[in-house]
């Protein structure tokens, strides 16, 4: 049998052929959205996909593509972020052996998870995911969490039945100290696994530090509004935004430790679901852990169906 040869496109064209022509690992929204022009186009001209982070397989003697990997990562092309896509060769020993390659390219760019988009209510132990989960672990990737996972199109009354009286004031300085400190109050205790992971590894403080700095980093400081009670306290934030082409993210909401229990979770989510809409916003997208029952019922209690469930893996 002739030798597997495996290579990276050599052009952006290349790199999008690549990946729309790849085969759905599962059959869920995000593995068709992600192999369609709209996400492939967008996704190569910001600099979050790029054609080093694609990692393909064919055999030294026919030019036929067998499977491809890629990666999503930082528009400026400084690190990896995640291994997301996946279109696997039927042959389970090359799906293996494509999954090898692509994770140790991965590591070596930065990557520190790789995540898959399956149906809802899928688990990583599920028959249907083994060619997919099988590959992962062999290469040395194993479960963090499993996430309920939200992107539809809404209602325009979608969270109008929740009431509200909280004020929420946009943020304007990340150097506001009650930004910190609101958010080093949400972060005891927390229920969201890569938040506890983190706060293990390195402790409280230097976990809280790291959490909003990516926060701050990944979105503007004016995608964060604080919420406050009746009295003028700050009971927890709320940080979503939207995308110049509709898509509307939530990014985070969190209620400090000492005001949980008193429904101010879905307050949040509904008030910042209500303004993405009012904003414009044709579909909402978001993800919380299987484990985080208080949120899980929030994203319930205001209309949001879950969609699919993201399963999150870490290098062993």
């Amino acid at each position: 049998m002739s030798a597997l040869q495996f290579f990276q496109p050599a052009t952006t064209d290349q790199a999008i052929a690549l990946l729309a022509a790849s085969p759905l690992p599962v059959d869920s929204p995000t593995q068709h959205r992600i192999r369609g022009d709209g996400h492939l186009v967008d996704a190569f001209e910001s600099g979050r996909r790029r054609p080093e982070w694609v990692w393909a397989v064919r055999r030294d003697d026919d030019p036929a593509v067998l499977g491809v990997v890629a990666a999503f990562g930082a528009p400026d092309g400084s690190r990896v972020w995640l291994l997301d896509h996946f279109g696997l060769p039927t042959d389970p020993a090359t799906a293996h052996e494509l999954v090898a390659v692509a994770s140790r390219a991965a590591w070596a760019a930065g990557a520190e998870e790789a995540g898959i988009f399956a149906p809802a209510g899928s688990t990583v132990d599920d028959h249907a995911l083994a060619h997919l989960v099988e590959p992962l672990r062999d290469a040395g990737w194993v479960l963090l969490v499993e996430r309920r996972h939200y992107e539809f199109e809404p209602a325009d009354d979608l969270g109008s039945d929740v009431g509200t009286g909280l004020r929420f004031e946009r943020m304007v300085d990340p150097a506001d100290p009650r930004l910190a400190a609101c958010h080093r109050e949400v972060m005891r205790d927390t229920l969201d696994e890569h938040d506890r992971v983190l706060v293990e590894r390195v402790g409280f403080d230097r976990a809280c530090r790291e959490s909003l700095a990516f926060l701050l980093d990944a979105d503007p400081v004016d995608c964060i509004h604080l919420a406050q009670d009746a009295t003028g306290e700050v009971v927890g934030l709320v940080s979503g935004r939207s995308m110049p082409t509709g898509r509307a993210f939530v990014l985070f909401v969190g209620v400090g430790r000492e005001h949980r229990g008193r429904g101010y979770g879905r307050q949040l989510l509904a008030w910042q679901t209500r303004e993405l809409v009012a904003g414009g916003a044709h579909t909402l997208v978001a993800d919380t852990d299987n484990a985080n029952v208080p949120m899980a019922r929030a994203f319930a209690d205001v209309g949001w169906p879950q969609t699919e469930t993201r399963i999150d893996l870490v290098p062993r």
